[in-house]
């Protein structure tokens, strides 16, 4: 009976919001809100502050209170971020949310119900949940800024540059209450984002070679990166070119997989994907990476016994190299390998290892791109000339992406 009662709890106070989004104004619902789910004992209308009363007092509340409250906070930004007029709503109606609480907690009656209900709010706050709303809010609201603009404001947050990066919409975004129609919204931007960069670079890269081949009657053609025009160049030629002077990354990933067939045991796997890692890279016998890696690999369960090899102790062993090379998780974001390739080879170089790993399984290149969403979940709030080095992973990741996995052929490049 319980339960069937906090079903409908839940509903009424879904219903109610709706009814008010749709008729009040947006700083009408904004005090509403305030004072249902911040103040706690003001609220007007009995029915849903007693509503309210039984959720925060329900015995489930821990877990439930977290997807409650952040439909709720939906329920009024979808309203306003689709009406062009009322869109300064939400950055308003979010500001309220973390403004800190100064009013007392009510009557001595209520006190305890308000205690409960605040803190239940502040895991609310602190969870990612609320992170995705607001990176979803900044996404909608963010304008796409030209390059050089965006050069010239390192003081704004890195959050700011999420549209720039599609491969991290469905990590940085996309979460288990994110309604259908921003799910579609965003998708479709995914798709037309990720096109029109590769379309951009194509252009200024044929701009660029023309004009270095002394055509200068060549319109100019701004670069769509955040990269100079000569890390540019260095990153596709290192992408598309011949990385080891002979083959691309292309070639020693279908080398490598041809080569599987003929290993037999998990053992010998383990040994040939260390030196298909390694080997072409001559720095990364610097900080005794090499020797580290390889007993990394050790340790993995997946190689403590001889076993057949078959296709989930490869996609196994990508992805937990992954996890080596780039963060663990976001409950452990330890970084400290990855930043250490990135000084000793260098940062194309850097991917490029990622890109070997995600080219021998394509099943893992949404694992890459997690660990690259995990990266930039944790520096979110730092100014982007903080994190310079982090913005630059993200632009020769979209090099690298769109280079072997896009519509379009850059091999010509490589010979510029």
């Amino acid at each position: 009976m319980n339960t069937w009662i906090k079903a409908n709890d839940y509903q009424l106070i879904y219903d109610h919001l709706l009814e008010c989004v749709q008729h009040e104004s947006p700083q009408q619902v904004i005090e509403r809100f305030r004072a249902l789910f911040l103040m706690g004992y003001t609220y007007p209308d009995r029915q849903i502050q007693e509503a309210m009363d039984r959720i925060v007092t329900g015995a489930r509340v821990a877990d439930n209170f977290r997807p409650f409250m952040n439909r709720c906070c939906h329920i009024l930004i979808n309203r306003w971020q689709s009406r062009p007029l009322l869109q300064d709503a939400v950055p308003e109606f979010l500001a309220m949310l973390q403004t800190p609480l100064t009013m007392p907690a009510g009557g001595l009656s209520r006190a305890p119900i308000v205690r409960k209900l605040r803190l239940l709010l502040k895991d609310y706050l602190e969870s990612e949940a609320f992170q995705k709303l607001q990176r979803l809010v900044q996404f909608f609201q963010e304008d796409a800024q030209d390059p050089a603009q965006i050069q010239q404001n390192g003081d704004r947050p890195l959050a700011t540059l999420i549209r720039r990066y599609p491969y991290l919409y469905n990590h940085c975004l996309v979460g288990e209450d994110t309604t259908p129609e921003d799910l579609r919204y965003i998708q479709d931007f995914q798709q037309k984002a990720t096109q029109q960069f590769e379309m951009n670079l194509s252009q200024y890269l044929t701009s660029e070679f023309r004009r270095a081949q002394g055509h200068h009657n060549i319109p100019l053609v701004k670069n769509p990166t955040l990269l100079s025009a000569e890390e540019v160049r260095t990153s596709i030629q290192h992408f598309v070119g011949k990385v080891d002077g002979r083959h691309t990354y292309r070639d020693l990933a279908s080398q490598f997989q041809q080569r599987l067939q003929r290993l037999k045991s998990t053992r010998d796997f383990r040994d040939a994907f260390f030196h298909y890692l390694t080997d072409t890279t001559a720095d990364l016998g610097r900080g005794r990476f090499r020797q580290r890696f390889y007993q990394y690999l050790e340790t993995l369960p997946l190689f403590q016994q001889p076993q057949p090899l078959n296709e989930f102790t490869i996609v196994r062993t990508c992805s937990q190299t992954l996890n080596y090379l780039v963060v663990d998780s976001a409950q452990n974001p330890n970084h400290l390998v990855f930043v250490d390739l990135l000084n000793n080879i260098g940062t194309a170089a850097t991917i490029g290892l990622l890109l070997k790993v995600v080219l021998l399984s394509k099943k893992v290149k949404p694992y890459l791109e997690k660990r690259f969403a995990i990266l930039f979940n944790h520096y979110q709030s730092f100014s982007r000339g903080k994190v310079r080095w982090l913005v630059n992973c993200l632009e020769h990741f979209n090099i690298a992406h769109v280079t072997h996995f896009g519509k379009l052929d850059f091999s010509f490049f490589a010979r510029w």
